[in-house]
């Protein structure tokens, strides 16, 4: 049965590789989003050519919830199901390009809201929305992707926290997911090289998105260690095999397996500890239960608020 996709923010970068190698390197079919209808409508037709799997163009503002809402309408009319969702879309980047070499008092408030907005925000609705399909399936994988920046500061003070929210996004849903064969993972490439980022010798698209593959493709018990983690492109090449279109892993400025070992001696063991999927706050046991604090009765440990300020 051919496995089903969606790609947020794939008209180009990160999206666009990991579009087209789910379609032409492992036969999915993609339900790519994106902004730029024409850059979509190119990817499906290159992938058109290949003929492996199928790409889907479909423009779609990810700030419009409605369209979202009828776009994942869409593709449970058309497909039935969700086996895979990539949340790649992200603003951020061009909010930020402007400022750099400013502190965060020296920015505009509206920059924050270009990190959390299309990114953050927009994949907790994508999640939110596409996740029921694959509870009804009792199958499923949500990937966010991130950046190390979600551990430390990297670019600006909007941009950190833009991606450690990314990082709890599926630190969270893993927990309240468990039990339902639907898991979420963190992916978080290292310094890239698309058509908006130049770093000396960096991972192309191409190899981000066969690391995501082989994630997707990773074991049942492979998958269940990572749930709810960071797991970083590199590692996912050395420990599966995956090559850049070199024909090698990447080894550059900000990449490559000595520096990936380097991320987790710095700062790998805390989000991976403190984004606990296993901890339990309420019966300070192993095995976390969403429902421990996320319940009626929990209400009424706030009896002095009613929705209201």
């Amino acid at each position: 049965m051919v496995k089903i996709a969606i790609v947020t923010g794939a008209s180009r970068g990160l999206g666009k590789g990991c579009a087209s190698v789910l379609a032409n390197e492992e036969g999915f079919t993609v339900y790519a989003t994106g902004r730029t209808t024409a850059d979509l409508d190119k990817l499906a037709e290159e992938c058109a050519k290949v003929g492996n799997g199928k790409i889907v163009p479909c423009t779609l503002d990810q700030k419009d919830d409605e369209a979202v809402k009828e776009f994942v309408a869409k593709v449970k009319a058309e497909a039935g199901k969700v086996d895979l969702l990539v949340n790649n879309a992200y603003q951020g980047l061009e909010a930020q390009k402007p400022f750099f070499g400013k502190r965060f008092y020296e920015r505009p408030i509206a920059e924050f809201d270009g990190h959390m907005n299309v990114g953050v925000r927009s994949s907790y609705v994508m999640a939110s929305l596409v996740a029921p399909m694959m509870v009804e399936a009792k199958q499923g994988l949500i990937v966010q992707m991130s950046s190390t920046g979600g551990a430390w500061y990297v670019f600006s003070t909007p941009y950190s926290v833009a991606h450690a929210a990314m990082d709890r996004l599926s630190a969270d849903m893993a927990v309240e997911l468990k039990g339902l064969g639907v898991r979420a993972v963190t992916l978080w490439p290292l310094s890239c090289v698309t058509e908006k980022a130049a770093f000396p010798d960096g991972e192309s698209a191409t190899f981000v998105g066969r690391c995501l593959a082989a994630l997707v493709k990773a074991p049942a018990d492979d998958l269940e260690k990572v749930n709810g983690k960071v797991v970083i492109t590199t590692e996912l090449a050395e420990k599966y095999g995956v090559v850049d279109t070199s024909g090698a892993i990447p080894v550059g400025m900000f990449t490559g397996p000595e520096f990936a070992k380097a991320v987790r001696g710095y700062s790998g063991a805390k989000p991976l500890a403190f984004y606990s999927v296993d901890a339990d706050i309420a019966t300070h046991a192993v095995g976390a239960d969403w429902s421990a604090t996320n319940s009626e009765g929990a209400a009424a440990w706030f009896p002095g608020h009613d929705g209201r300020e």
